[in-house]
């Protein structure tokens, strides 16, 4: 009689990175489901405009725009620098300024912003995400991906000129697929603890 075959398995090493891309990771980054994304970005937006003006010694003025498929943040703080861009679109770090910090800050998350990226792709149903932040005289043009094959974000950023020269303006391009998400967080955007920190045009 045979002995059974002997299955021999092979060990697969396979990056995390992509765990950040999916709906599920997202949830658990943020601790809200996808219904409240909306919300969540403008609290974090706004918390991170107050802190960066803070930090500066300026008095905050912050606009907040959500019309037309898009959610805008623009504040006067100090402005976010090419560098700080880049490195937000590395996922195998954190970048934060408050990470290493104890101290009574708002936007305390630390990793928003890379959550912000992954956003409208997983909203999009991974096809593609578009996110542009402004600052200091250019504008980051990001568009969010995956390499399914590496299994991994794939991020490109192309850059141009801006007018903004003060402070950071965030748009984020909300995908047309999940725009019944947007549309019905909107009118909550007025109730929201942040909303007299600056202007809200719907």
């Amino acid at each position: 009689m045979r002995a059974p075959a002997k299955l021999n398995r092979e060990i697969f090493k396979t990056s995390r990175l992509i765990e950040f891309c999916s709906e599920k990771e997202l949830i658990n980054q943020t601790g809200y489901a996808v219904s409240y994304w909306p919300l969540v970005i403008l609290k974090e937006l706004v918390d991170n405009a107050i802190d960066a003006c803070e930090e500066a010694g300026i008095a905050p003025a912050i606009t907040v725009v959500v019309q037309d498929g898009i959610i805008v943040v623009a504040d006067n703080g100090p402005g976010i620098g090419p560098k700080v861009v880049k490195d937000l679109t590395d996922y195998t770090s954190r970048t934060s300024s408050r990470e290493a910090y104890v101290s009574p800050t708002r936007g305390a998350q630390g990793n928003f912003l890379k959550c912000l990226l992954a956003m409208p792709f997983v909203l999009d149903g991974g096809k593609m995400g578009e996110t542009v932040i402004a600052s200091k005289g250019i504008s980051h043009h990001i568009k969010f991906s995956v390499d399914h094959i590496r299994q991994e974000p794939k991020i490109t950023i192309n850059r141009s000129d801006s007018i903004v020269k003060t402070g950071t303006r965030v748009e984020i391009r909300w995908p047309e697929s999940a725009s019944s998400i947007l549309d019905l967080a909107k009118s909550r955007f007025y109730k929201s603890p942040t909303a007299s920190a600056g202007s809200i045009r719907t």
